[in-house]
């Protein structure tokens, strides 16, 4: 199926016709007793109250039942709760869900960027039968209908076993289909599509909210006694939303990027990232994983390896209650924990009880929508309500939210030690891709405090359990319960044989030194919920608080970073990462080195302070003959634009780096690498529309041949591009750009793994586009658009014969001098054809970032660094006119998402 094609609109009248198959189906059921134990009559449908029959005898286990509830758990449906969650590589993948939920657009998503082929059930079933489903349930009875259903159901999945997008529909979802579901989901991924009300009704043309609601509240549990994963596909802002803004022209929608996002070929993009992320690591497809997150260095580092290291600690309770910037409780953290400490009980932010599954749902996806850090999922055990003690959660109640987080597919999910081995095993056993961090906080601390052999114990039993991480953490009576938890942390460092990473820290204000030095996955209050710290168990310190600490105790130490480069006077570095530093709590110092000659590079390694520098021109390719060891990017790209200094010569990896950074001490050698490539590769993702997503006969085009040639040749390399061509004035200097990575033989990364990839020379702006290759969709100019000496600016545009994609694509301009090119005004005025356009401004704070994850081994605040970068701009060429109200639109539409 064409990936532009988009289903047409469902009528009201398809949720009705669903709304009675499932009446059908649960017409059995009616005259027992359901999962709350109690008896069900046929009025109890009214109320959408039924649960569902399995079609294999077994029983059913409500989502989630009274939380404060002691009645014992009732059966659970093997299939779907005690699955693995481990696949092989290849295996097919279904999505299940209503309609309306969006299974058909991640479908074609998941589709182009694996390199798999989508098989819709309802028109495999048309093709075996010769009929659609409507017209054979009107020619046969029903119980024809539903052999052939089921014998159609298990041919479609037998058939499809690995390499497709399977996409099924309400019918595969009743009785036979449910059981085969179930069976298929031991062995492949099953992903439960969920979306809200709002946008379902919206797509349904649904005038009857309360029918929508009361459907999704009877289908949830459905679906989900057949699935092993669930993805909430939260709904994104369209143009629409953003006109209100008094600064909004439709000039200001085709200029910037951000505003560009909300029209129709880029309304995905958010989802498409989100999406495959949540497929890649749910599946286990960790090379896939790898290509999507390289650009970030800490991203390919173990949090548990690295020094100091904060997790935002964030109640679903404050998510209901708020309308939170989630950027901004993310900001520098290294995860974010989402503590659940709600109940089934109904709310107004909840519904009814039934939704408690859909809201816990739509908050991890939204949070997961607007942050780049990886999520903990942590259950309270503990429920505090106003002016009450609290209570306890049942042991069924906890073990069902849990095993709920597994399915959203959580970088991290906590298990409280306080819960017996048999049930701790339950969710250890099912947890994926997920890292188990066992959690012990006691009500009251043991009598001897952290010297109490009591937390040896807990600790041995979580290495026995399989937790990945323990966490330890009791309420701070004393100071010298802070001196005690230190001791207590080394006690366990030096224990004989492999030990796991050991978070250890005292709560309440008594306890936040404790708090400041513990190494890893600290937790931190956001700057929004400062007023509550203290209440709802959250932390007591920010991440600047622990960062200050760090530094006024001489843990860590003040550095000094540069810009290195001939001419550097107008460079926006220094103000974006003193901005960083100063947010984070950090008291280094970024400053301009302009030196006329290599050997200005002698005063920063002489300086036992130095941190790092940015490099630039001319001395990206002259510094290398001065390193102690390179980066595999900057050894590809030949180029380097980021030194790091090396303290150690024996230990100058990745990881010893990393432990190195934020010290002062004698320097023994230089580490270079290089971010360009990570900027332009970002922008790429940015604006390549899914219907563009890379494939094999993807081409991208190169226009010029220098230093920022190669890193645009080396990113479109690293995303999967297999065809690309090269345009330089200079032919000579294109072929030997082009011999260059020949001679490499890096192997493109695309949705079938690793693929060998092909360089051209373009002779010609007049020549025609070759007839054997599809026109580009990825296009990076590296040439400079100002006047340089006495050469004119070059006035360059591309070619009409190039730009003839009928899907459009995206060009990065890396010119900023000035900021709107010709050749970024030509691709605005083609943004009705799918053409989107991004400038110097929007690839310059993304290299930062990864400079100063590298710098300083900690998160860049995002939003921060793009708006300093945005504001410190001033257009510098005489011949245009510097437009205010433009950047001014650029800065009210931020976000810090790298795509």
């Amino acid at each position: 199926m064409s990936i532009l094609v988009r289903p047409p609109k469902r009528r009201l009248d398809d949720l009705e016709n669903f709304d009675q198959n499932h009446r059908r189906v649960l017409r059995g059921f009616n005259q027992g007793s359901n999962a709350l134990g109690t008896t069900a009559t046929s009025t109890d449908y009214a109320r959408f109250d039924e649960r569902p029959e399995t079609g294999d005898g077994s029983g059913y286990a409500s989502p989630f039942r009274e939380l404060t509830s002691s009645r014992g758990s009732p059966v659970r449906m093997e299939n779907s709760l005690q699955t693995q969650r481990k696949f092989a590589p290849n295996a097919s993948i279904v999505l299940i869900g209503i309609r309306g939920t969006g299974k058909s657009s991640l479908a074609v998503i998941l589709a182009a960027s694996y390199g798999r082929r989508v098989v819709e059930a309802d028109r495999y079933f048309q093709q075996v039968t010769g009929r659609c489903r409507g017209a054979y349930k009107r020619e046969h009875t029903l119980p024809e209908y539903r052999r052939q259903e089921a014998i159609v159901m298990e041919s479609l999945l037998m058939e499809h076993q690995e390499n497709c997008v399977i996409v099924c529909g309400p019918g595969d979802v009743e009785r036979n289909g449910q059981m085969r579901l179930r069976e298929y989901a031991k062995t492949h991924p099953v992903i439960h599509i969920v979306r809200d009300v709002e946008s379902i009704q919206s797509y349904l043309k649904a005038r009857d909210t309360d029918k929508v609601r009361r459907f999704l509240e009877l289908s949830g549990p459905i679906y989900r006694s057949c699935s092993n994963l669930e993805f909430f596909n939260a709904s994104e802002k369209g143009i629409s939303d953003l006109k209100d803004n008094q600064h909004y022209t439709q000039w200001d929608a085709e200029v910037d990027q951000r505003i560009q996002t909300a029209t129709p070929f880029l309304m995905l993009k958010r989802l498409q990232r989100d999406f495959l992320r949540f497929v890649a690591f749910a599946t286990g497809n960790m090379p896939e994983l790898r290509n999507q997150l390289s650009p970030f260095p800490l991203h390919m580092q173990p949090i548990e390896t690295r020094k100091f290291t904060y997790a935002t600690a964030v109640p679903m309770s404050s998510l209901l209650e708020n309308n939170f910037d989630i950027e901004e409780l993310e900001s520098t953290a290294d995860a974010f924990e989402i503590k659940i400490d709600v109940s089934a009980a109904p709310s107004a932010q909840l519904g009814t009880e039934s939704n408690l599954a859909d809201s816990i749902s739509r908050t991890v996806a939204t949070v997961r929508r607007n942050i780049i850090v990886p999520v903990v999922y942590h259950v309270e055990s503990n429920i505090f309500s106003d002016h009450r003690e609290p209570s306890r959660r049942s042991d069924a109640a906890y073990l069902e939210l849990v095993q709920h987080g597994l399915r959203l597919s959580p970088e991290f999910v906590t298990v409280d030690l306080s819960f017996e081995d048999s049930l701790l095993s339950q969710i250890i056993d099912t947890k994926g891709s997920s890292k188990v961090i066992g959690h012990y906080s006691p009500v009251k601390p043991p009598l001897r405090g952290w010297e109490d052999p009591e937390y040896l114990g807990i600790y041995e039993r979580a290495k026995k359990l399989g937790c990945d991480m323990v966490r330890f953490t009791q309420s701070a009576t004393s100071i010298d319960d802070n001196f005690a938890v230190e001791r207590f942390r080394h006690n366990l460092k030096i224990l004989p044989g492999p030990q796991m990473p050991v978070i250890a820290y005292n709560s309440g204000p008594l306890g936040r030194q404790s708090c400041c030095f513990n190494p890893i996955l600290t937790p931190v209050i956001p700057r929004p919920l400062i007023s509550q710290s203290g209440t709802r168990g959250l932390p007591s310190v920010t991440v600047k608080d622990a960062q200050q600490a760090l530094y006024s105790s001489f843990v860590l130490d003040p550095m000094q970073f540069f810009v290195f480069g001939a001419n550097t006077t107008y460079s926006l570095s220094p103000a974006m990462h003193n901005a960083a530093f100063k947010l984070r709590g950090m008291p280094h110092i970024y400053r301009i080195h302009q030196t006329p000659t290599l050997r200005g590079i002698n005063d920063l390694v002489e300086n036992p302070n130095f941190g790092g520098t940015s490099v630039s021109l001319p001395y990206k390719t002259e510094v290398i003959p001065l390193l102690h060891s390179m980066s595999p990017h900057a050894r590809a790209i030949g180029a380097v634009n980021t030194l790091i200094p090396i303290r150690n010569l024996e230990g100058s990896t990745d990881d010893a780096l990393d432990l190195e950074k934020n010290r002062a001490g004698p320097i023994k050698g230089l580490h270079g690498d290089n971010t360009d490539w990570i900027g332009i590769g970002i922008c790429i993702r940015r604006g390549l529309s899914p219907v563009n997503a890379i494939r094999p006969t993807t081409t991208g085009l190169i226009i010029g041949a220098g230093g920022m040639a190669r890193a645009g040749i080396y990113s479109m390399i690293h995303l999967g591009v297999q065809n690309i061509f090269i345009w330089n004035r200079t032919v000579a200097n294109a072929e030997k750009l082009a011999q260059h990575y020949m001679r490499l033989n890096l192997r493109a990364f695309g949705g079938s793994g690793p693929a060998p990839y092909k360089i051209h020379v373009l002779k010609s702006l007049q020549d025609p586009w070759p007839v054997n290759y599809k026109q580009p969709t990825i296009v990076v100019s590296g040439i400079p658009a100002h006047r340089i000496g006495d050469q004119p600016a070059p006035n360059f545009q591309l070619p009409s014969q190039w730009i003839e994609s009928p899907t459009g694509g995206v060009v990065v301009d890396l010119a900023y001098k000035p900021l709107n090119t010709p050749l970024m005004r030509q691709i605005r005025s083609l943004s009705h054809r799918g053409w989107a356009a991004l400038d110097g401004l929007d690839v310059l704070p993304e290299q930062g970032f990864a400079q100063f994850e590298l710098f300083t081994g900690c998160r860049a605040p995002r939003r921060l660094m793009r708006t300093v970068i945005l504001q410190e701009y001033k257009e510098e060429e005489q011949g245009e006119e510097y437009d205010q109200s433009a950047m001014q639109t650029r800065l009210e539409n931020l976000d810090g998402q790298p795509m």
